[in-house]
């Protein structure tokens, strides 16, 4: 199996044969992704500037990242009843009238709170953004080719997030990024307004917040889901607790930490459409175990690493399950819902997996705490949350293929 993977990935580093929206709608994502990562990677030490304490910026990354979660699920239920571009629309258009009260702010008297609330409440609206456009590479690929069309979503913004940690960390002035951040959404509005086509028939439905959870009446989905709040929690630990530990314990450099993130965002973005074109031969269920299985051992070494070599192999494990995981959720989600609930399925199971990453720096941090005096003991509670994360997503492929739902939905689920 390992070889026939490997020949798959070789041939297929290229996407082809997809709709010319979903390259556009791709190039809009990279700019989205671009400009809040200016703003977002170096927001903690802003927060600093600010003279906010370490634990209450921890809260506040905490709450922003909690609510754009929450309302990625909102964004489901406005795909459905609004539309996929008309959501995505006003979204960025509220989101741009923040920004600018955001940069007013940064620039004529910045305080922790207001920054706080300004920058959750751009983050809300982001959310609904993120959906609407998960929904619309649904509408625009072929459910069977749905984990490519996230994989190539999951390049776009991947690029987006490597160029703009490098282009953030050359930027002085912290409010010269919210400017740039601004420009670019009220620039993504522009191109999806005037160039983007609508890719949903809506009728005339009006948004019922309530169907964000109805859809969890859905029992494979809501198990999937919350499977997946660990996976999140899991994921995320490769961000403020592998810094903290590596940087504490290991005592790598804050340059060499940089080139391990560097090194995860240009692997993304080289072989992501590559593993993305696994979910056609190979069941969802299963890659999403691979996925954190293959997390859960590159944590564990962690615990181990003492040099520079071993800290670029996790960072290499780390991000061969990112590249599993990230498109054959969303994949699964798509394939699970009815076609008029798509929006509401993959927001609900895009809540869960981001409420996940949201606790993962708490998390981290309380285990990074109780474990003061051996730090490294982190890594193996890390590694069973992956194991039972592991287990979960495997019973889940096995009672799939013994449901019975049609076999057209069990394909690439769990057949």
């Amino acid at each position: 199996m390992v070889l026939l993977i490997a020949g798959d990935l070789v041939r297929s580093l290229v996407p082809r044969g997809f709709d010319r929206r979903l390259k556009l709608l791709s190039f809009v994502l990279f700019m989205n992704d671009f400009g809040r990562t200016l703003v977002t990677v170096y927001l903690p030490l802003y927060y600093l500037e600010l003279n906010a304490s370490p634990l209450f910026i921890g809260i506040g990354i905490t709450i922003s990242s909690g609510v754009s979660a929450l309302f990625q699920a909102v964004g489901g239920v406005l795909a459905d009843t609004w539309g996929r571009k008309k959501s995505m629309a006003l979204s960025m258009a509220a989101r741009g009238v923040l920004l600018v009260m955001l940069s007013l702010s940064a620039t004529l008297g910045p305080s922790f709170v207001t920054i706080l609330i300004l920058f959750t409440l751009s983050e809300a609206t982001n959310g609904i953004f993120l959906t609407a456009a998960n929904t619309m590479i649904s509408d625009l690929v072929e459910e069977k080719r749905a984990a490519e069309g996230f994989g190539i979503y999951r390049v776009a913004i991947n690029l987006g997030f490597t160029l703009g940690s490098l282009a953030g960390g050359l930027i002085v002035l912290y409010a010269v990024s919210i400017y740039l951040m601004t420009a670019l959404v009220i620039l993504n509005l522009a191109v999806t307004t005037v160039y983007l086509g609508e890719t949903w028939s809506t009728g005339k439905r009006s948004p019922k917040l309530g169907n964000m959870l109805s859809v969890s009446r859905d029992r494979t989905l809501l198990v999937f889901s919350i499977v997946s709040i660990g996976a999140g929690l899991l994921a995320n630990q490769m961000g403020p607790t592998f810094a903290l530990y590596t940087t504490q314990e290991v005592h790598i450099s804050k340059q060499f930490l940089g080139y391990l993130y560097f090194l995860n965002g240009i692997l993304v973005i080289l072989f992501q459409y590559a593993f993305s074109r696994l979910g056609l031969r190979y069941r969802l269920t299963s890659l999403m175990a691979i996925s954190v299985g293959v997390q859960s051992l590159s944590y564990l070494l962690v615990g181990f690493s003492q040099n520079l070599l071993l800290l670029q192999v996790v960072i290499v494990g780390l991000t061969i399950g990112e590249m599993l995981q990230a498109p054959s959720g969303t994949a699964f989600a798509n394939r699970l819902a009815p076609y008029e609930k798509r929006g509401e399925y993959i927001g609900f199971y895009s809540w869960c997996w981001n409420s996940g990453q949201a606790l993962s720096p708490m998390v981290g941090g309380l285990l990074l705490s109780i474990f003061a005096t051996a730090e490294y003991l982190t890594w193996y509670v890390t590694f069973a949350i992956g194991g039972l994360c592991f287990a979960a997503y495997l019973a889940i492929g096995i009672v799939l293929r013994k449901s019975e739902r049609p076999r057209s939905l069990a394909v690439g689920l769990g057949s």
